[in-house]
């Protein structure tokens, strides 16, 4: 397959042309064998249609979640490091699978293997299991004989990653159990328990409480449309955690209060580490770059990250670049420039990682004690606000009797 490239010879002198390779990952090796950085490669002309064909698993793959690349890692780490040879120990994950579809996924990576091409090669194939840097690692590790140092990184790499999302599921499930139970308790009292006291008043013939009347005219409704309520909601649900960047929680997460600067600490966080592990993989740091910016999971980021990979590429550093966005605090520019003038920057950038990981949990814990007596006030409020509209005409027993 032909690809178009363009590459830095030097920091004044950048060369264009065509190569041949297998994958885009393939020819990036190539050019950077060839003492070539590269800036951008590309299919070439009617080319992209089988690069995007060769790129997608068989039908009935299906997807993995981070807990399933984590769990592959490890026992294919924990093979490698007894000393099990790789295509073995693959075939010993392909026995010992019950799922249909890996063993299909780990089937298929053996064939390539036998075939001739390299594991990284093989996973590079299947970019729905195996994201890019991690494909990255491994082929560093393949390239200096430390595959099991490589899976170890990755191993350690995907823990954190997965270590932190459990973490925010864990600060908002109690709240979330909370505004269930909540939402539960005022339908059964709206729809079972007030339609039942109203029924003891209405011999009396007289006219209730206003409060009274509200709850029972919103009891009446929702008796009444229950189904479509629970549609709307349904579908309100389902447009809410659409995924992806035209998603309205993917578009409104930036704007609320305390979420975006979680989220933008996470961002930092997980470009950080992905950028220190790539570059400490023996990537070089446009590579690097290329693979962690997409991690960062905002677009205004990424556009304009995308600038500073470019400045790179022109020979500008990768602190100056940094500076004139402001995407990120002047004390990770200034971090960052430290690490390059004094040849650590994968390390600084693993510091700046540990660094906003801790912020997060600190943050998290202080968002999770907040938020749950919040919620429990507001609830409380509401029901509380239910239940005297509901004794009001009972308080009012002798005013409803004189009428």
């Amino acid at each position: 397959m032909l690809f178009k490239y363009k590459a830095k010879k030097n920091l004044n002198e950048v060369v264009e042309g065509k190569i041949d390779g297998e994958s885009v990952e393939h020819v990036l090796a190539k050019l950077q064998a060839e003492g070539l950085v590269p800036v951008y490669v590309e299919p070439n002309g009617q080319d992209f249609p089988v690069a995007q064909a060769q790129n997608q698993p068989k039908k009935g793959f299906g997807r993995w979640q981070l807990k399933q690349l984590v769990l592959f890692t490890q026992k294919l780490y924990n093979l490698v490091n007894c000393r099990v040879e790789l295509l073995i120990a693959l075939r010993l994950l392909e026995k010992d699978c019950r799922n249909p579809a890996e063993k299909a996924l780990i089937g298929d990576i053996i064939k390539n293997i036998k075939d001739g091409v390299t594991f990284s090669a093989a996973l590079s194939r299947y970019p729905q299991y195996f994201p890019a840097i991690y494909v990255n690692i491994l082929r560093a590790g393949e390239a200096t004989g430390r595959l099991k140092e490589a899976l170890l990184q990755l191993l350690d790499y995907l823990r954190r990653i997965e270590d932190l999302k459990t973490k925010v599921k864990q600060a908002l499930a109690y709240p979330i159990f909370m505004v269930v139970v909540g939402i539960g308790t005022i339908f059964v009292m709206l729809t079972f328990v007030l339609p039942r006291i109203a029924g003891m008043f209405e011999d009396f013939q007289a006219e209730l409480p206003l409060p009274t009347r509200i709850l029972l005219g919103i009891s009446d409704f929702i008796k009444a449309h229950w189904f479509f309520i629970l549609l709307f909601v349904f579908a309100l649900i389902l447009i809410i955690s659409k995924k992806g960047k035209n998603g309205i929680l993917a578009r409104i997460k930036y704007h609320i209060p305390i979420a975006k600067d979680i989220i933008y600490k996470q961002a930092i966080a997980n470009f950080s580490r992905s950028t220190s592990l790539l570059l400490q993989g023996g990537v070089n740091l446009l590579s690097a770059l290329n693979d962690a910016i997409p991690l960062i999971d905002n677009p205004l980021y990424i556009k304009q990250l995308q600038q500073v990979r470019r400045d790179i590429s022109e020979g500008k550093s990768f602190s100056d670049a940094l500076a004139q966005f402001k995407i990120f605090p002047d004390f990770f520019v200034q971090m960052i420039r430290v690490g390059e003038e004094g040849g650590r920057l994968d390390s600084v950038l693993a510091d700046i990682s540990e660094s906003y990981e801790k912020e997060i949990e600190g943050d998290l814990k202080i968002v999770s004690s907040l938020i749950e007596p919040a919620i429990i006030l507001f609830l409380g409020l509401i029901i509380g606000a239910m239940v005297i509209a509901m004794l009001l005409p009972i308080f009012n027993m002798n005013t409803i009797l004189g009428g």
